[in-house]
């Protein structure tokens, strides 16, 4: 429920939602720099689908199915569960402080202390939670907490990290 909420937070954000609801959007409005920097939101938390014809629907359902707080993952940090959708991570969080706080989780979760992982496995492991490995990978190495292989063969979370 705090991802819903998170998303309709933003005043312009809840103003196209509730366009979409009332189906007053046209389709060229829809593909604008400024819908779609706030669509992303609305589709990435569940309260918006894109049709096959490139269409908008906004789904009533999704507030009964949303989980409440107490079913939140208890190992996913408070602060980060408004990224993450049936366990799946929806979004890479821009801000450099909020994505590398998720990195140290999913670092911690995915990887363990001491051994060494093929890019393959390293991207199998991301996979579990997001499809974009390879920035999941690259950001995990700038922030230092995989360490690579100079010959990028392997892959370990960094020492100071374990």
């Amino acid at each position: 429920m705090d991802q819903l909420l998170a998303a309709l937070a933003d005043p312009e954000r809840l103003r196209l939602y509730a366009r979409i609801v009332l189906d007053d959007l046209p389709p060229r409005e829809a593909d604008s720099p400024a819908a779609r920097k706030h669509l992303g939101r609305l589709l990435a938390a569940g309260l918006v689908e894109r049709l096959p014809g490139g269409s908008l629907r906004a789904d009533p359902a999704v507030f009964r199915r949303a989980p409440g707080l107490a079913d939140a993952h208890p190992t996913v940090p408070r602060r980060l569960t408004g990224f993450f959708s049936h366990g799946r991570l929806t979004t890479i969080p821009v801000r450099p402080v909020v994505r590398h706080e998720l990195l140290v989780h999913l670092t911690d979760t995915l990887f363990d202390a001491g051994r060494a992982y093929s890019e393959r496995e390293v991207n199998e492991a991301f996979r579990t939670v997001h499809d974009d490995t390879a920035a999941l990978r690259r950001y995990c190495v700038t922030d230092g907490l995989l360490e690579r292989d100079s010959d990028g063969s392997s892959y370990r979370r960094a020492p100071a990290h374990a």
